[in-house]
């Protein structure tokens, strides 16, 4: 019998919690949470995911996730493989802000590509810094899902290779990714010679306000595409974009 519990419930905020080894329990129904708009976990110790499989669309209210501190976190969002889009599409999530400290075990968001199976078009602001395992930020599928996306962050991540990854560069078509609403870029301390994305995909940003890189190894290319597809950013780009 399933069962449902806070169905009213609008935000989670859990810390110093560390014995908890996992926050959702499978047997209740998928009306559970339906009015969740904000989660916030910090210092919960043994986490090791956030969202599992089972938890598919239990969160198609949520608008705001912070995770700081869990220091045992390897994954966000765990995909399924038998998990697959039915005939509407996949699960389109109410997701705006994403916020990611200090982490040093989370190896990556998804445990897969989600490729349709979770969508993020509302997604408005990614920050992460001082995620020393994450190799990256986006799949190819999800970077071309996020629309609406204005702020991207990326700081101190010591092993990022790409924002933007794709598992087979050897396939890529030449093709562009645009990021039509993002106003604003920080890359700082990514230092295993990363790239924003593989070297057959142009970018487009055409409202880029604000660029600031540092410490980054392999971001000249980035710059030089954001900057040539972007006029009003190549003649502001000493006052507004800030070089650290």
């Amino acid at each position: 019998m399933q069962v449902c519990v806070f169905p009213k419930l609008e935000e989670i905020h859990l810390s110093k919690m560390n014995m908890l080894t996992y926050m959702w329990q499978t047997k209740v129904s998928v009306d559970c949470f339906s009015s969740l708009i904000s989660v916030s976990i910090e210092e919960c110790n043994k986490l090791e995911k956030i969202f599992p499989s089972h938890m598919e669309g239990w969160f198609e209210s949520l608008i705001k996730l912070k995770v700081s501190k869990c220091k045992s976190l390897k994954e966000i969002f765990e995909i399924n493989d038998s998990q697959e889009i039915d005939v509407l599409g996949g699960i389109d999530t109410n997701l705006q802000v994403i916020l990611l400290e200090e982490l040093p075990n989370l190896k990556q968001l998804w445990s897969k590509d989600p490729d349709g199976i979770l969508n993020f078009k509302k997604l408005r602001t990614i920050d992460v810094s001082s995620c020393n395992e994450l190799r990256n930020l986006f799949s190819v599928s999800v970077a071309k899902d996020v629309s609406k996306l204005e702020r991207m962050s990326a700081l101190n991540c010591k092993k990022m290779m790409e924002i933007v990854a794709c598992k087979d560069a050897s396939k890529v078509e030449d093709d562009w990714l645009e990021f039509p609403e993002l106003t604003f870029v920080r890359l700082y301390g990514l230092s295993n010679k990363s790239q924003f994305y593989k070297k057959r995909y142009r970018i487009k940003c055409p409202k880029l306000k604000e660029l600031s890189i540092d410490d980054c190894v392999n971001h000249e290319t980035f710059f030089q595409e954001t900057v040539s597809n972007n006029p009003f950013l190549s003649i502001v780009k000493k006052s507004l974009i800030k070089l650290l």
